[in-house]
């Protein structure tokens, strides 16, 4: 019985953090960062201010907001409104380092995308991921995904597995830092998928060990 009354608290607890980490993200999204207040997070998910505080401070909110977001977009259950494209120039070429280039940058697309859309909201994240404390699953398992989207695409036009892991995580760390250079700068979505595509590029060489 008390494991039980355990459980049924611990499912309360997570239902309720679902309904903030809801109502914060619906509230980013048609406000702002800094239009958004705990207050209007609280009232938004009917609970108490201290229970939004018990989930997070706004920095927080808004990482894990955005694991929630990036979660999606890897899972392909959020979908973007209609937008443009930008030109990807790296795609020039035939072969099969060609396919898997145009096959990586599809990969990150959605997420250049989304920024694109969302771009003053996510030069505010990139601002509370240096100060929120914990890690974000961006660092973690959502990073672990991606990457062995990306291993797994390396290896297929025959980049040994050592070297497709090893370019899947500088890929990646290319790609966070294009965000970062992003969120700094008046580059725009066109620009950022040219520099990835520059990176990809490099990565999609074919790769010998010595």
């Amino acid at each position: 019985m008390p494991t039980e009354q355990v459980h049924s608290r611990t499912d309360r607890r997570l239902r309720t953090e679902e309904r903030i980490i809801s109502a914060a993200a619906d509230l980013f999204l048609e406000l702002g960062y800094r239009a958004t207040t705990i207050r209007g997070i609280a009232e938004r998910a009917e609970v108490s201010v201290g229970r939004v505080m018990s989930a997070g401070d706004k920095d927080v909110l808004l990482v894990r907001c955005y694991d929630r977001w990036i979660g999606q977009l890897q899972s392909g259950t959020y979908v973007l409104p209609a937008r443009t494209r930008a030109a990807t120039g790296a795609h020039s070429g035939a072969g099969a380092a060609s396919a898997v280039q145009k096959h990586l940058l599809e990969i990150f697309l959605p997420f250049l995308e989304f920024f694109a859309s969302h771009e003053d909201l996510s030069r505010d994240y990139a601002a509370a991921l240096m100060r929120a404390v914990g890690k974000p699953q961006v660092f973690e398992s959502l990073a672990t995904d991606l990457q062995d989207q990306l291993s797994s695409s390396l290896a297929s036009i025959g980049i040994s597995r050592a070297y497709a892991q090893a370019s899947a995580a500088a890929l990646y760390d290319s790609y966070l830092g294009i965000l970062f250079r992003w969120a700094a700068s008046d580059m725009g979505l066109e620009e950022a998928t040219e520099a990835l595509s520059s990176s990809i590029a490099f990565h999609t060489q074919l790769r010998r060990p010595l």
